[in-house]
């Protein structure tokens, strides 16, 4: 507030966008940690906690090396978000797992899922189906489960500047004072460039490996025909004292085959995520 207030101690051409960045997704992190440290399922996620200092926190922007901690620590936060829709999550330890299990399992309406949470950080599509088959053989290992999805982040996939570009970018770079931008409804603006990037993957994946072999991926196994894109970036939100920084978060869902039945489920964790479904 001091800097916003005295333009001494402001530096007008900052691009604000990089702090901001960091400090929606840690307090969306945060936000959820504190609002659930009460449910029965919590005390098991400490192993996880403990990584927060050793990896990337933030789940809004690139990362440029591929760290176990920092996949773990998404692992922590889908299972965060899973603690709104079912009483039992189970969380695989960090360093102690033993290759039966998925990375989190919820009972959800009555059925145990498993679900497979994976960092991309090649551009190809064969990492992302090298991925996904690692995420179905988990999946199909896990005693326990009887139905699952594989869980893909696709934080290196979005473009995050075009979310949230500078207006007067030629000229910022020139030495002007940025325009950020800002929009009244920045959720519908964003959601062009998250369904940009499922796409993406999406077509990449069925050009170089071909559907019919992607479908043998998943024929006779427990995982549905498709992955869970979760996505979250940042944005700006008209204000009337101008723009405000907003965070956006979402699950989309790349399908190779029908997974209608199961819809209700992924809706339920979509509406958990933005903490409009506590059960």
């Amino acid at each position: 507030m001091v800097k916003n207030q005295n333009a001494h101690v402001r530096n007008p051409q900052e691009d604000i966008r990089h702090v901001f960045t960091e400090v929606l997704g840690i307090w969306s992190f945060l936000k959820k940690i504190v609002r659930l440290e009460s449910h029965a399922c919590f005390p098991q996620f400490v192993p996880h906690l403990a990584l927060l200092n050793k990896g990337a926190v933030v789940q809004n922007k690139r990362a440029t090396v591929c760290q176990e901690a920092t996949n773990k620590i998404f692992e922590l936060l889908f299972a965060l978000v899973l603690l709104d829709v079912s009483e039992e999550v189970v969380l695989d330890h960090p360093d102690l797992a033993k290759g039966d299990n998925p990375d989190v399992l919820a009972t959800i309406d009555g059925q145990c899922w498993g679900f497979a949470c994976k960092t991309i950080y090649g551009a190809s599509g064969k990492t992302f189906y090298d991925n996904l088959k690692k995420g179905v053989e988990q999946i199909e290992a896990a005693p326990k489960a009887q139905i699952g999805v594989v869980v893909m982040n696709l934080r290196n996939t979005i473009s995050h500047e075009a979310c949230w570009p500078i207006l007067n970018e030629a000229d910022y770079r020139k030495g002007a004072e940025p325009i950020f931008s800002a929009y009244s409804r920045p959720e519908a603006f964003v959601a062009s460039h998250i369904l940009d990037a499922v796409r993406q993957k999406y077509n990449q994946v069925v050009d170089e490996i071909g559907l019919s072999n992607v479908m043998n991926l998943f024929a006779g196994k427990k995982a549905l025909p498709a992955f869970v894109a979760f996505c979250q970036t940042c944005t700006g939100k008209v204000g009337a004292l101008g723009p405000i920084p907003m965070s956006v978060a979402t699950l989309n869902i790349g399908a190779f085959g029908d997974v209608s039945a199961h819809q209700g489920v992924i809706d339920k964790i979509n509406s958990a995520l933005h903490e409009r479904f506590q059960q």
